[in-house]
């Protein structure tokens, strides 16, 4: 049976495991529509980057549903809603697109 050197599995740990650690936080909005060309949306403090289909925001959100919602009324109905931790159901999403409709 061949051992694994100390230094290669302390290696092989580090790599699983920082390019989750590395990635920051980010929320991100799909629209069935995509954008004519590349455009910044402030929205209650938060920057928004929207380009081709989708928006995406440094951060998160505690209340994911109203950070859709408000998206929504300044570039239209949003197809898909993503937060570090979760992404919203189709309830979730009639909600968000509620005033769009």
């Amino acid at each position: 049976m061949k051992r694994v050197t100390p230094l290669l599995a302390a290696v092989a740990v580090l790599a699983t495991g920082v390019p989750a650690a590395a990635q920051p936080s980010t929320l991100r909005a799909e629209f069935a529509v995509p954008f004519e060309r590349a455009t910044e949306v402030i929205v209650d403090g938060r920057l928004w980057s929207c380009t081709g289909t989708a928006c995406t925001s440094r951060g998160d959100d505690p209340r994911p549903a109203i950070a859709c919602r408000k998206l929504a009324r300044k570039t239209g109905a949003v197809t898909r809603f993503a937060t570090p931790r979760s992404e919203l159901d189709a309830a979730g999403l009639a909600t968000c697109n509620q005033d769009r409709q």
